[in-house]
């Protein structure tokens, strides 16, 4: 008899255990809004940033025309061309209320590298600390999880960058690898080693994979087996800083930076350079390792860049000419937004300039207001412009929304204490990398 109650017991136990298992991961992983994401929560303001901002208006020598107020078309066409990387104004106009997150283990030597999410069509991907391509939907459900790394690749933590066209997306990583999987399955089609690293954007047209290496070289490699087309060498460098190189695509060219400042043109088909357009008069040791370059931006007429160097040019994209130059010092990704070109400097300062002629429009000091001690954390890293706003990520884990009509920060939220990588925006939902998790605003 007492073995009986002993025995109805443990089956009582089991089954209460069970259900607080299942109970559990219910809670944890399956909740209502997506599979893995955690559950949204309001998103936190970030007060530390308001207590300090001084009541009384204080002048700055670096603004300009600050209450000059330019208004965005209502009418505008929102068009994107990733080819030009002309993504940097988007149809939103978010309130970023709530916030979820899908969360990994901290990928190692993240605030060194940009990696960036990847939007294809209805579709994000991205990566995480070992390596795995996690391919999410337009509502964010985890579609799959692979990784095509040996045990010691994992360990290495490779970051990883990648394109796409049709079914295949090509990465290449920070280990010298790169591959193309089925981005519909995930599965693995052919897988090669190169002879150096990569850290750079990466174009594909037609069946030619462009992308530059840690030699300061482009390789166009063949997306359907890997083999190596040809390679444009440029001046390399003693040592590099940690900055991602830029690739445009236009018509039969191809435009990339290196880590000297170089501008190249080359033909897609045959690798033959076009024309090339130094930016660093002087190149020595110290400059080259200190020196970042924003993004290549383009509209069909003109190339658009800037650096931490106080030097934003543009240059005529047939020639290779330099139209104007402006004391600018960013290394943040422009925005094409009709004829305005607007960036935000290195320090904190929203500048709106007129495309064709580089002239100065409007300066604002975003952070004119706030003590010096805390500015200095607000370092910006990325911004997209939405219908009203301006969305800014910074190096302490902030996100500014910016009124651009003003010029003027409407509030400061907090969602980490270290980087967030620059905003991507899919399904009226803001998308931000950080070290550990993809974070989701709306």
């Amino acid at each position: 008899m007492k073995h009986k109650k002993d025995l109805d017991g443990f089956l009582m136990n089991k089954k209460y255990i069970s259900f607080i298992i299942f109970f559990f991961l219910c809670n944890c992983s399956f909740n209502t809004n997506s599979s893995f994401w955690t559950k949204e929560q309001n998103i936190l303001e970030d007060k530390s940033a308001t207590k300090i901002v001084i009541e009384k208006k204080k002048d700055t020598l670096n603004e300009f025309n600050p209450t000059f107020k330019i208004k965005l078309p209502k009418n505008i066409r929102i068009t994107k061309d990733k080819m030009l990387n002309n993504d940097g104004f988007v149809d939103f106009d978010g309130s970023l209320e709530k916030v979820s997150k899908f969360n990994f283990k901290k990928i190692n030597y993240f605030e060194n590298f940009e990696p960036e999410i990847l939007l294809d069509d209805k579709n994000l991907f991205y990566f995480d600390n070992k390596g795995s391509i996690i391919k999410f939907d337009s509502n964010s459900q985890l579609l799959w999880k692979k990784n095509h790394y040996s045990k010691l690749d994992k360990k290495l933590n490779p970051i990883l960058f990648y394109a796409s066209q049709e079914k295949f997306l090509f990465i290449a990583d920070s280990i010298a690898n790169y591959y193309v999987i089925n981005k519909i399955t995930g599965d693995l089609i052919w897988k090669k080693k190169h002879s150096s690293s990569f850290n750079s954007q990466i174009k594909i047209s037609n069946d030619k994979v462009l992308v530059i290496d840690q030699e300061n070289s482009l390789r166009c490699f063949s997306l359907k087996n890997g083999v190596l087309l040809w390679t444009v060498k440029t001046e390399r460098s003693l040592l590099r800083s940690k900055k991602k190189q830029s690739i445009i695509l236009h018509k039969n060219n191809v435009f990339f930076t290196n880590s000297i400042g170089d501008i190249t043109a080359v033909n897609i088909e045959d690798g033959n350079i076009v024309w090339q357009t130094p930016t660093q008069s002087f190149v020595n040791f110290g400059s080259t390792f200190s020196l970042k370059l924003s993004d290549l931006v383009s509209d069909k007429k003109s190339i658009f860049i800037s650096n931490n160097k106080e030097q934003f040019f543009s240059v005529d994209i047939k020639s290779g000419v330099i139209n104007w130059k402006q004391e600018i010092s960013s290394e943040l990704r422009p925005a094409i937004v009709q004829n305005y070109l607007i960036t935000i400097s290195d320090r904190g300062l929203l500048i709106v300039l007129k495309k064709e002629t580089g002239e100065i429009i409007r300066v604002n000091d975003l952070f004119k207001n706030m003590k010096e001690k805390k500015k200095k954390d607000y370092q910006p890293v990325g911004f997209v412009i939405g219908k009203r706003n301006i969305y800014l990520t910074t190096a302490n884990g902030r996100i500014c929304i910016i009124d651009f009509e003003k010029g003027k920060i409407e509030k400061i939220l907090k969602l980490d204490n270290n980087k967030l990588q620059r905003p991507a925006y899919l399904n009226k939902n803001l998308y931000i990398a950080k070290e550990n998790s993809i974070v989701k605003l709306n």
